[in-house]
C-alpha cells in the first residue's frame, strides 16, 4: 500500500471516525443478532443472521455509503480536493473505508452470535468460530459492489439515487435467487445463496432442516461458491476502478 493511499485512507477514517457512518454501521448490526442469537433449549438458530445479510446489511451499506458521499458533496469535495492525494486514489480510499465499516458491522453480528454460542450444548469451538468468521467475510464481499456504485450515484445524481438504486438491485436480486440459473455468480443473489455453504439456514430464512435437499444442493458445489466469491470481488474492483476514473476525470475538468 503506497504512502499516499495510506494517508488518504487515514484521512477518511479521521474524518468519519465519530460520524454518522460509523454509528450506522454499529447500530444497524445490533437488532437481528440480539433478537435471534440466544440459543433455545441449548441450540442456536441462525435465521436472524439470514435476515441481517438479506435485508439489514443492504440497507446499512446503502445508508453508510450515501452518508460518506453526501458529507463530501455538501463541502463541494473541498476535503478531498485539499487532501493532496490523486483524486482516483482518494476515491479508492473512500471505497475501502466504507468496506471497512461494512466489515465492522458483520463482525459485530458474528461476535454476538459467537458469544451466545457459549450457552449452546456444543459451546464455543474452533470450527464454529472459523465458520462464523467466514460468514462475516462472505457477507462483506458479496455486498461490496454496492459501495462504488452507491458513491458514484450519490455524487453524480444525489443521495436518493445513491441509496435506493443499489438497494433495490441488491434486494430484488437477493429474493430472485431461485429464478437465476447460477445465483452464486450474480452478486445480489450470491449474497443470499453463498452463506448457506457456511451456516445452516436456507435463503428463505428457514432452518436448513426445513429443506435439507435444497440446502445441501446449494452448499455442495464448493467450486461454484468460490467462483461466486471471485465474481463478487471482480465486480467490486471493476466498479471501483471505473468510478475512480470517472471521479478523477470529472473533478479535473
Amino acid at each position: 500500500m503506497s504512502t499516499t493511499f495510506s494517508q488518504a485512507l487515514a484521512a477518511e477514517a479521521l474524518k468519519f471516525r465519530h460520524g454518522t457512518p460509523v454509528r450506522l454501521a454499529v447500530l444497524m448490526a445490533l437488532p437481528m443478532p440480539l433478537l435471534g442469537a440466544m440459543p433455545y433449549q441449548g441450540y442456536q438458530s441462525f435465521s436472524a443472521w439470514n435476515y441481517w445479510y438479506t435485508l439489514f446489511l443492504p440497507v446499512t451499506a446503502a445508508l453508510v455509503v450515501a452518508c460518506v458521499a453526501q458529507a463530501d458533496a455538501r463541502l463541494r469535495m473541498r476535503g478531498v480536493l485539499g487532501a493532496g492525494a490523486p483524486l482516483g486514489c482518494a476515491w479508492r480510499a473512500k471505497v475501502l473505508w466504507c468496506c471497512a465499516l461494512l466489515a465492522l458491522a458483520n463482525l459485530i453480528v458474528c461476535g454476538i452470535y459467537l458469544a451466545c454460542s457459549a450457552f449452546t450444548v456444543q459451546g464455543i469451538t474452533l470450527a464454529s468460530t472459523l465458520t462464523m468468521l467466514a460468514t462475516a467475510v462472505v457477507n462483506t464481499v458479496t455486498v461490496a459492489w454496492m459501495i462504488p456504485a452507491g458513491l458514484f450515484l450519490t455524487v453524480r445524481f444525489g443521495m436518493l439515487a445513491g441509496i435506493f438504486i443499489p438497494l433495490a438491485l441488491q434486494i430484488v436480486g437477493a429474493f430472485a435467487w431461485s429464478v437465476i440459473p447460477l445465483p452464486q455468480l450474480f452478486p445480489p443473489s450470491a449474497a443470499t445463496v453463498i452463506p448457506t455453504s457456511f451456516i445452516p439456514v436456507l435463503p428463505s430464512g428457514e432452518p436448513l432442516s426445513a429443506d435439507t435437499a435444497l440446502g445441501e444442493a446449494l452448499a455442495a458445489n464448493g467450486a461454484l461458491t468460490i467462483a461466486g466469491l471471485v465474481v463478487c470481488v471482480i465486480a467490486a474492483f471493476a466498479l471501483t476502478a471505473a468510478t475512480a476514473a470517472w471521479f478523477a476525470h470529472s473533478e479535473e475538468r
